[in-house]
C-alpha cells in the first residue's frame, strides 16, 4: 500500500495520534506524517503511507496556508492557549493598526521558535526542557510569509488572520512577533490548516471516514506531483537507472519525473550535467 491520505486532523490529537491511528486502520508499518500540525490546531495533515515515506523531504516544505486566531493583551509560555499566562498588557491594537503591521510581515524573515516546539536542543525536544523549568534559547531561523491578510476582527481582543508561509514557520512566533510590533503582547488562541502544498482542507477526510472507507482514501504516489517536469530517457538507460549508475543528461533545474521504457523511476536532479535520482519510488505502484 504506496500513496498519500489527506487527514482532517481534529483539536485534541497529536500527528502522531493520527499516525498510530492509521497504522492500526490500514495495517501498514510505514506511515509517517508531511510536517506535523500542534495539539490545539485543526485541519489538513498529510500522511505518508509505504512508499509514500520517501517523498517526505520533498514534500514538507510546500506552502501551508492557515487560518490563525491572535488574541492580543496577555501571552503564555506556550504562545497558545494551553500554556500559563505569563504577561499582559492593557493595549489592543485596532484593525487598522493590525492591518498596517501585517505588511511588515510580507517576504523573508528571521523567525525564533517557540520554547515549546518540537526541535532539538542537545539531543533534546526543546517543549521537554522547557517544561522541566529549563531556559530554552532557540537560533532564529529563515522562514518565508508570502501573504499574510485580516480577515476579521472576532472580539475585542482576537482578531482572524490569513496566512500563506514556507513550511517549518511558526504561527504561534508570528503571534508573539506581530502583537510586539504593535506594542504589545499576544498569543495564538486557534489554528486551522487549510492547506498543505497540494492537500486541502475541502478533500480531506475525518478520522471516522477513514476508519470506514480504509484504502478507500488513498491517493496514489503520483498525486502530489503533478505540477513536476517530466524526463523521459532513452532505453538503453533503464539498467542504468536500475542500478544508480551515474547517467549524462543535459542539465534542468529543479526536479523532474524521471520515465525509461514506460516505467516511472522517482524524482531527479541535475548535478554538474549528472543525473541523481533521489526519489526512488520505481516499486510505488
Amino acid at each position: 500500500m504506496n500513496g498519500f491520505i489527506n487527514v482532517l486532523k481534529p483539536v485534541g490529537a497529536t500527528a502522531s495520534d493520527v499516525v498510530v491511528c492509521l497504522k492500526h486502520v490500514l495495517h501498514e508499518k510505514k506511515v509517517g506524517h508531511l510536517g506535523t500540525l500542534d495539539p490545539g490546531a485543526s485541519g489538513v495533515l498529510p500522511i505518508a503511507v509505504g512508499l509514500g515515506t520517501r517523498l517526505f523531504n520533498f514534500l514538507t516544505n510546500k506552502v501551508k496556508y492557515y487560518r490563525a486566531f491572535f488574541t492580543f493583551g496577555k501571552t503564555t509560555d506556550t504562545l497558545d492557549s494551553y500554556g500559563e499566562v505569563t504577561e499582559t498588557c492593557e493595549h489592543i491594537p485596532t484593525s487598522e493598526q493590525v492591518e498596517t503591521v501585517l505588511q511588515s510581515f510580507v517576504g523573508e524573515l528571521q523567525q525564533i521558535p517557540p520554547a515549546y516546539s518540537a526541535i532539538s536542543v542537545g539531543g533534546v525536544r526543546a517543549y521537554k526542557l522547557a517544561r522541566s523549568g529549563e531556559t530554552v534559547e532557540l537560533r532564529s531561523r529563515n522562514v518565508s510569509v508570502y501573504d499574510i491578510k485580516l480577515v476579521k476582527q472576532q472580539d475585542a481582543n482576537t482578531f482572524v488572520i490569513d496566512i500563506w508561509c514556507s513550511g517549518g514557520t511558526y504561527i504561534r512566533s508570528l503571534a508573539r512577533d506581530v502583537a510586539a510590533s504593535c506594542g504589545t503582547v499576544g498569543y495564538m488562541s486557534g489554528l486551522i490548516r487549510l492547506k498543505s502544498g497540494c492537500f486541502d482542507i475541502q478533500s480531506a477526510y475525518t478520522l471516522d471516514e477513514i476508519r470506514e472507507l480504509k484504502e478507500k482514501c488513498l491517493l496514489d504516489v503520483m498525486y502530489p506531483l503533478g505540477d513536476v517536469e517530466t524526463l523521459v530517457l532513452d532505453d538503453r538507460f533503464f539498467y542504468d537507472l536500475e542500478y544508480g549508475r551515474k547517467i549524462r543528461v543535459e542539465q534542468f533545474n529543479d526536479y523532474r519525473k524521471i520515465y525509461c521504457k514506460g516505467v516511472f523511476f522517482g524524482l531527479g536532479k541535475c548535478q554538474n550535467g549528472i543525473l541523481e535520482l533521489e526519489y526512488y519510488l520505481k516499486n510505488a505502484f
